[in-house]
């Protein structure tokens, strides 16, 4: 073997080393932020009555979906991307000038649609409400006075992603990656210090949360300064390589868009149920996306701009080898998950949610179902997410568009289609699966079209991980016959935490007897925390 091309497996190796860190640390930062996201509920629970709770979560939900429309995911999908591609094949420059353009005329639309929104918040939200007759004219009002204090948060938001984008395209994960966490820190503290029920209190709330934003901007400006400090305001909308970008994002933003249009057709079929359902969609949205929102999403963040840069180096092998990498760590995660929380879904809503009386059994039930018909989707899309941001990176941005489209027809289509059977409430969360799957192998098959860059391997991961799972779900039921999760609080707490142990100790035993390297790589992974930690305790 040549010295060239030993070096270039060296760098190689230590490239991917460099990545499981990454991923590794990113992850922490996403577990924390999910975890201090749980909080913030609980806090909010704690501070406002009914009337002011509604109002505040009511007082996010146009803020929200402007973003999501407008900007949502594709700063991030469009700009790590092409920062790292540029800087693969040495073209920093060119990315730094490209990349200032678009904060520019994005900063520009935002504060528009922010300006407009503080403007109109009281019509905005009489026309939201207009079909909503449960919701209290009090309470619409409040929501409206408060947005006025959250459009202004959208924008320090997306200058938080663009940030948080051209960071890691220069792989700087370690600091962006507790920036949510810290976000959602002193939101818990401007909820706790400010909370009230009163308008002025709501008012203070929403207006200590817009400040969050903006620490959450600075502090990742602030740490990443060395390398953001050379992007510059640089307004030129006609400029060739800003439009070539923009026709990349455009699709990106469209295809975010439907995610979100998904979620509120969910809600509108919920309003058809027993009186609660949406409010029990809810929970059960949240509690799939632990997983997916912390596993599949910190392994996408770290494969994004890795396979930019390959791909456009001309690196196929590399891409390949990055997504196969990606898709079996991530389904190694999901397939249990998803087999875990199907098996344990009532026990797991209750130990989430379930902190005080007002949240009864019947509540807790209705979540689980919803729940139940998710959890083929914690493994499904995230295969959709990473095929997605895969697409993204190649600069294929049309195809993930494509997937969405399907899914934009086929979701209240399998709605209706279930509903008229008489399947009940978990047919929207049915819905949601199936749909994720007609994505899959839409994507599946359009990238595989290209085998330079297609993944391999990943059916086996598949295959071993849905194996390992049967033994720990038959394993989880006995143990759930002995052991049901009732009784007070600290005891639903410790019998769900038996179990997840359980669940977890027989799948990785099972995994360890079938020799997957996925279940090595975790133990490692964990082992060498633990080390870290111990040699940490015993020099302080």
């Amino acid at each position: 073997m040549t010295e060239d091309k030993q070096q270039r497996i060296e760098r190689r190796r230590s490239g991917i080393n460099s990545a499981k860190i990454a991923t590794v640390i990113v992850m922490a930062g996403l577990l924390l932020s999910k975890g201090s996201g749980f909080i913030r509920d609980i806090v909010v629970s704690m501070k406002f009555d009914e009337t002011y709770r509604d109002a505040f979560s009511l007082a996010f939900t146009i803020p929200d979906l402007f973003y999501n429309l407008i900007i949502g995911g594709a700063v991030y999908s469009s700009i790590a991307p092409y920062m790292s591609g540029a800087l693969a094949v040495h073209e920093e420059k060119r990315g730094v000038r490209t990349i200032s353009i678009f904060v520019s005329v994005i900063s520009v639309v935002m504060i528009i649609v922010c300006i407009l929104g503080v403007v109109f918040s009281q019509p905005l939200y009489q026309l939201y409400a207009m079909n909503k007759s449960e919701i209290d004219p009090e309470t619409l009002t409040l929501a409206a006075s408060a947005s006025k204090l959250l459009f202004p948060q959208i924008f320090f938001m997306m200058l938080a992603a663009l940030c948080m984008g051209i960071l890691n395209s220069y792989r700087r994960f370690n600091q962006t990656a507790l920036a949510p966490f810290l976000y959602n820190v002193f939101v818990i503290l401007a909820i706790f210090i400010l909370a009230g029920n009163s308008q002025t209190k709501l008012m203070l709330t929403t207006g200590g949360i817009l400040i969050a934003s903006v620490i959450y901007f600075l502090y990742q400006y602030l740490i990443g300064f060395d390398k953001l400090k050379q992007f510059r305001f640089i307004f030129k909308p006609r400029d060739k390589e800003f439009i070539k970008l923009l026709k990349r994002a455009l699709p990106i933003m469209f295809s975010t868009s439907v995610v979100q249009i998904n979620v509120i057709v969910l809600n509108y079929f919920a309003g058809n149920f027993d009186k609660g359902s949406i409010y029990a969609l809810r929970n059960a949205s949240t509690i799939w996306q632990i997983p997916y929102g912390i596993f599949t999403v910190g392994i996408s963040t770290i494969m994004t701009p890795n396979i930019a840069a390959a791909f456009e180096a001309k690196r196929y092998d590399d891409t390949s080898k990055l997504l196969s990498s990606s898709l079996k760590s991530a389904l190694f995660i999901a397939i249990p998950c998803g087999g875990f929380m199907a098996l344990m879904s009532t026990d797991v809503v209750k130990a989430i949610y379930q902190w005080s009386s007002s949240y009864t059994d019947e509540n807790a039930s209705m979540a689980s179902v919803f729940l139940i018909g998710y959890c083929f989707a914690i493994i499904t899309h995230s295969v959709v997410h990473l095929y997605n941001q895969a697409f993204n990176s190649i600069g294929r941005t049309k195809i993930p568009l494509f997937a969405g489209c399907i899914g934009l027809v086929s979701n209240p289509l399998v709605c209706i289609i279930l509903i008229k059977l008489g399947v009940g409430p978990i047919a929207l969360t049915i819905a949601y699966s199936v749909t994720s799957i007609l994505q899959m192998l839409v994507l599946i098959l359009l990238y595989r079209r290209d085998k330079k860059i297609a993944p391999a391997g990943v059916w086996k991961t598949i295959l071993k991980s849905f194996l390992c799972v049967i033994v720990m779900c038959v394993i989880v039921f006995v143990v759930d016959l002995f052991l049901p999760g009732e009784g007070s609080k600290v005891s639903q707490l410790i019998i769900i935490s038996v179990k997840g142990i359980i669940a977890v100790v027989f799948y990785f035993g099972v995994a360890l007897l079938l020799k997957m390297e996925e279940a090595t790589y975790w133990i490692d992974r964990a082992r060498n925390k633990l080390k870290g930690v111990i040699r940490k305790t015993h020099a302080s």
